[in-house]
């Protein structure tokens, strides 16, 4: 029951408010009702005494009025002054009897009323044979002079009675207001005491009540600050207004590896900590953690806040650490007063889950190293790792002595662009998408580089750091083709054209496959192959033409029925002797051409004078470094190098290239080697 009413504990405590409010309404009522008997007594003294004033003017009046009517004076004014004195008596009889009819008043103050009305009566019946004397005074404008003589009589002979029963009845009176008033203060003064105990009383309780929930709270925040001290995670409380509250852990500075304090704005904080893109992410995260008609649930799996790496500002070159954060709501009859979020270090997860992936991927590349070694043509495979191995050494050797004039970096580095992304080709076309894959990677590296306008030698570190990656992934391919693969010595009488193919179509297929595209190679390819050092030239050309056509020529199958083709893009690659002796090498797709104008609107987005260019220095473009149409970059495309790197292929084999083509119909790339190549 007392739980019920709210009591409790507290329970005496309020019960103690209680009663002084009670004594405090008491007092309050008793004041009330005293000032009542305070009035009545005063009265009742005032018209006692006015009583005894009234007995002498009457007398008076009554003696005055005798001479005047002996002497044959006016008496107006005698009679005026002897009628009000007259009814001024009787009515203060009356009022007195009227005071006095109830007892009650009396008895309640331990007061017998029978002792005042006994005076009033003795008053009255002294009062009443005057009265009746001079009531035939007052009745006639002009008395007669023995009813005044009779009046002045009676009342010479009563007065001195009349003024010693009004003393008495006075006194009287005021001996009884004397008493109830004493008696009123003391009931006051006892009800003040009682109601000051009372507040000390209550004062007592309450100090103490609050002394022992200081005690309580004290406690509460030293285990609270004993917590905050010892978690390893980080606690703190973010406010509507993005805030951090005033407490927070001793180790969320250490996490975040900059200082934290409390009133600090948290999403300014996540800003200086997160990238643009996941700090923008984060506040909208926090915008919806913040709105009661949002349910948490649903937004788990948008979460940005999960594994965030974090880098020291004091220190760029140290490793970040990653942090998840879990962010919950505080709610308050209903409302999200805040957010408590709990920061937890997962960088020892993260380590170990990218050794276990590396790991694995190693397993997998070994085994599609091994595959890549029984499946491929021995020639074919032999060349590229000669090759690359080769170019990858030089490359390593330029980075090593590389000099400091201007612009030597950069050129450096547009050339690595380009024989990774060479090497990536060959690599994808063999279907090693090992070393396929960390090109792709050392291309991201080149990438930033490429769009910087001045490089310096500090800037190629992580070049290297990626080269040797890559290197190393050419070396494991290398070791498994020396143990389980078949070299071949004799180049001069082996042909790898139907092998070369092959490759190609296989990537053509994983490309199209990777783009929800389908796609079909067919070739027509001369007899008795090709001079070496025109295969070496196609091995390297040919799948960045092929990966080229499948990404930028032909369309999705839903955009080629549209236009009334068949679902699947036809690629064709046709190699035949010209009658001069030269090798011509064309491959065709038939699928959405070059549109010029559009490329020419590409083009005005980096030069001025693009309206002036003619329709075949606009399709030159496509062959320049770093130049593409495609609006992102992706494993196979959007970095503008691979086209480029044709050109350069063709340049150093001395072969002729063009490029020919018809929107929505068809595109063809044409590489011409001469006599002497044949």
């Amino acid at each position: 029951m007392n739980a019920s009413l709210g009591l409790g504990k507290y329970r005496d405590l309020l019960l103690a408010i209680l009663l002084f409010i009670v004594l405090d309404l008491g007092i309050l009522f008793f004041n009330f009702f005293a000032s009542i008997q305070l009035e009545r007594d005063a009265s009742r003294i005032n018209t006692a005494g006015e009583l005894r004033m009234l007995t002498q003017q009457i007398t008076k009046s009554l003696l005055t009025l005798q001479i005047e009517t002996r002497d044959g004076l006016l008496v107006q004014t005698s009679m005026a002054q002897l009628g009000q004195g007259t009814a001024a008596f009787n009515q203060g009889l009356a009022t007195l009897k009227a005071s006095m009819a109830s007892g009650s008043e009396f008895r309640a103050f331990g007061l017998d009323p029978e002792e005042l009305r006994g005076m009033l009566r003795r008053l009255e019946n002294e009062w009443r044979p005057l009265n009746d004397a001079i009531a035939p005074v007052l009745t006639v404008p002009a008395p007669r002079l023995e009813d005044v003589e009779m009046a002045s009589t009676k009342a010479v002979a009563r007065n001195i009675r009349l003024m010693g029963q009004s003393d008495d009845l006075a006194m009287g009176v005021e001996a009884a207001a004397r008493h109830k008033t004493g008696l009123m203060r003391s009931i006051q003064v006892a009800a003040i005491v009682l109601a000051l105990l009372n507040f000390v009383f209550i004062v007592f309780k309450f100090v103490r009540r609050l002394k022992a929930a200081d005690q309580v709270a004290e406690a509460a925040r030293q285990e609270t600050d004993d917590i905050l001290q010892t978690v390893s995670e980080g606690l703190l409380l973010v406010g509507a207004d993005g805030r951090i509250g005033g407490q927070i852990s001793a180790a969320t500075p250490r996490l975040f590896m900059r200082p934290v304090q409390p009133g600090d704005d948290f999403r300014r904080l996540l800003a200086g900590m997160l990238d643009a893109e996941r700090a923008e992410e984060a506040h909208t995260y926090l915008d919806l953690l913040f709105d009661p008609k949002v349910k948490p649930a649903l937004l788990t799996q948008l979460d940005p806040l999960q594994e965030v790496p974090v880098q020291s500002p004091g220190d760029p070159h140290a490793k970040p650490r990653f942090l998840t954060f879990q962010i919950s709501q505080v709610r308050e009859e209903g409302r999200i007063k805040e957010l408590l979020v709990t920061v937890f270090d997962v960088t020892q997860k993260v380590q170990l889950e990218r050794e276990l992936s590396a790991t694995q991927q190693a397993a997998r590349n070994d085994v599609e190293d091994l595959l890549v070694v029984l499946e491929q043509e021995p020639l074919l495979l032999q060349d590229f790792l000669l090759g690359a191995r080769e170019r990858l050494a030089d490359l390593n050797q330029a980075l090593r002595t590389v000099g400091r004039e201007p612009g030597a970096c950069k050129a450096l580095v547009e050339d690595a662009a380009r024989l990774v992304h060479g090497i990536k080709g060959e690599a994808g076309a063999l279907g090693s998408t090992g070393i396929a894959r960390q090109a792709h990677e050392m291309e991201n590296t080149l990438a930033p580089l490429l769009r910087r306008p001045h490089l310096e030698g500090e800037d190629l570190i992580p070049v290297v750091v990626e080269l040797a990656r890559l290197q190393d992934q050419v070396e494991r391919l290398h070791r498994f083709f020396l143990r389980v693969g078949q070299p071949v010595a004799d180049r001069e009488t082996t042909s790898t054209l139907d092998a070369m193919v092959n490759n190609l179509q296989a990537l053509a297929q994983r490309v199209a496959l990777s783009l929800g595209k389908q796609v079909a190679l067919t070739a027509r390819l001369p007899e008795g192959g090709l001079p070496p050092e025109v295969e070496r030239a196609l091995r390297e050309a040919l799948p960045q033409l092929v990966r080229n056509a499948v990404v930028h020529g032909i369309e999705l199958p839903h955009e080629r029925e549209q236009l009334r083709k068949p679902p699947t893009g036809a690629l064709r690659l046709d190699i035949g002797h010209a009658t001069d002796g030269s090798i011509e090498v064309r491959l065709s797709d038939d699928g959405r051409g070059i549109v010029v104008p559009h490329l020419r609107e590409r083009i005005a987005q980096l030069r001025g004078d693009a309206a002036q260019l003619s329709d075949q220095q606009v399709l030159g473009h496509i062959f320049d470094p770093h130049f593409t149409t495609a609006t992102e970059v992706t494993e196979h495309a959007g970095r503008g190098v691979g086209l480029s790197l044709v050109r350069q292929v063709a340049e150093k084999a001395g072969a002729r290239l063009k490029v020919l083509t018809q929107p929505q119909v068809s595109t063809q790339f044409v590489l011409r080697f001469g006599a002497g190549s044949a």
